[in-house]
């Protein structure tokens, strides 16, 4: 498919690695469906897109309503006509002992970095059923292979998450042409690091080799033309130790 007829959805599309994925979209003349809480983002985003050759509705939605989520993913097939790409980007943090952080935050990076992808999810893989094919990327993180101290909530969702989605691979196995791809970042430059709850008392900041959204933003939009179900980015040594770490799921007869 070439790149200028693409349908793309993007979850958490106003800001950091969902507002440079759409970009570069745009930047292959894709029609995009962009969704996020927050209309204001969204429609920078959408006039960015616009300016870069592609085309880019807005829809705001709350990302933690399966209700809403559902609604969003039938008015995005009615705006695009079909999905041929749906990025789940959706997620937040919280840093500190386990014991110091409010037990109400740790459930909302749950809820926000698991259970909205799961909506997601439960929302398009019926359309993409009915299509006979489609691509859901999602993204997790390295904190899906590497358990994460000080940040017990965000690792406990990311090795959920990772577990939800080869369980969803192995169920659409036979499915051909409906693709379930992850992807691996290491630390990247975005908002939702900086804006974190942080309850170390110390001020956080990057570990050397922090990745630019746009590198993470080129590694989706490559999927559209080499779907594969695992895609890692960092530093080498990083991917390496991760590389070793590759899941593995078990395929029923």
């Amino acid at each position: 498919m070439k790149q200028s007829h693409l349908r793309v959805v993007i979850m958490g599309g106003s800001s950091g690695i969902g507002a440079a994925t759409a970009i570069a979209f745009a930047r292959q003349g894709a029609h995009l469906v962009l969704g996020a809480r927050g209309k204001a983002g969204l429609d920078d985003i959408a006039r960015r897109c616009r300016q870069a050759g592609g085309h880019a509705d807005v829809l705001v939605v709350d990302a933690t309503d399966a209700d809403a989520v559902a609604a969003f993913a039938q008015d995005a097939r009615d705006l695009l006509g079909q999905i041929d790409l749906w990025f789940s980007n959706v997620g937040s943090g919280v840093v500190g002992k386990f014991a110091d952080v409010p037990i109400a935050h740790h459930r909302q990076v749950i809820e926000t970095n698991l259970i909205t992808h799961m909506n997601d999810a439960h929302a398009v893989i019926p359309i993409f059923l009915e299509q006979d094919y489609g691509i859901w990327v999602n993204m997790i993180s390295s904190g899906g292979f590497v358990a994460t101290p000080y940040a017990a909530a965000y690792g406990a969702s990311k090795f959920g998450l990772r577990g939800f989605s080869e369980a969803l691979r192995a169920e659409l196995g036979k499915k051909r042409d409906i693709h379930v791809c992850d992807i691996y970042p290491s630390f990247v430059d975005t908002p939702g690091f900086k804006h974190a709850a942080n309850y170390t008392g110390a001020k956080l900041s990057y570990p050397p080799g922090v990745l630019a959204p746009e590198k993470v933003a080129n590694a989706v939009v490559a999927l559209v033309r080499k779907p594969r179900s695992v895609t890692l980015l960092g530093a080498p040594d990083v991917t390496k130790k991760l590389t070793q770490l590759r899941p593995t799921c078990w395929h029923p007869a």
